[in-house]
């Protein structure tokens, strides 16, 4: 980062004020510049602590409340706002987006695209009627959506929700359906399940227990991959039956059979084996 840019932070673990993500999906950067490393994403309706600001105008500094991440934003994807009224969107906010994207629109089945929603965000949302719901977005903007674009209230099993998944792309740093990486993918994937897990496969590792011999896995364990002398750095999600789902290069299904044909000899050699997340 250029010496020019300065910043002004909070203490560790103090926060200079909240926040509402109001865009889709909001690049988290490890400095305040767009050529850096893109670490993740916030999806719409997450709630942030504003932990620091950069002199370059528009660089925020903050954490998600969801998962603890931390990382530079752009402002223009926030809206700041008292812990009060934070609080209130948290309460008021429950209605999550079930399709891998959405299309927010002034009307019922037409009108001017207002935004797009993926998997995972949240907004306010009205009763169903005639097959739509009004919503409200965390910066005022009002329009409607498809209720079936909601999460129904039989939520999809772990192999329902990777099938509506299987050939987003890989995006490092990514946490949507427009590109995802290994550890995002199966931390939304199981956050819809009811389990909470870190942003980083190597952090996802140290909440779980591994299998012991001979103990066969689950489906929503996890297998995962590592490269001599490092930890934990890829990871993916059994499905059952052996086979896992992964993203590497995109959402897929694999095994640890070297005699599948669906066998990523590549990978197979930095196997740690089956885990369990607690």
């Amino acid at each position: 980062m250029s010496a020019a840019v300065k910043r002004r932070s909070a203490g560790p673990g103090r926060a200079l004020g909240y926040a509402v993500v109001t865009l889709p999906a909001l690049d988290l950067r490890a400095e305040p510049r767009h050529a850096a490393e893109l670490g993740s994403q916030l999806l719409l309706g997450e709630t942030v602590r504003v932990l620091g600001r950069s002199s370059d105008p528009g660089w925020v500094r903050v954490r998600n409340d969801a998962d603890g991440y931390t990382g530079w934003v752009r402002g223009w994807g926030l809206v700041e706002a008292t812990a009060a009224r934070v609080q209130r969107w948290r309460e008021r906010a429950r209605a999550v987006i079930a399709a891998p994207l959405a299309q927010i629109r002034t009307g019922q089945g037409e009108g001017a695209a207002v935004s797009p929603a993926f998997f995972g965000g949240r907004v306010i949302a009205g009763p169903a009627r005639a097959g739509f719901r009004a919503v409200e977005l965390p910066d005022g903007r009002r329009g409607y959506l498809e209720a079936a674009a909601f999460a129904p209230r039989r939520k999809p099993t772990l192999e329902q929700r990777i099938l509506t998944l299987l050939g987003t792309p890989y995006l490092w740093g990514g946490r949507t359906p427009a590109g995802y990486d290994c550890s995002a993918f199966v931390q939304q994937v199981l956050l819809e399940q009811g389990l909470a897990l870190p942003r980083d496969a190597k952090d996802q590792c140290g909440r779980s227990k591994a299998l012991r011999k001979g103990e066969l896995p689950r489906v929503g364990d996890l297998v995962f991959f590592r490269r001599p002398g490092e930890s934990a750095s890829h990871v993916g999600l059994s499905v059952g039956g052996g086979y896992y789902a992964h993203c590497r290069g995109r959402v897929q299904i694999a095994s640890l059979d070297a005699d599948n044909p669906l066998c990523d000899k590549d990978l197979l050699p930095q196997s740690m084996g089956w885990f369990r997340p607690l």
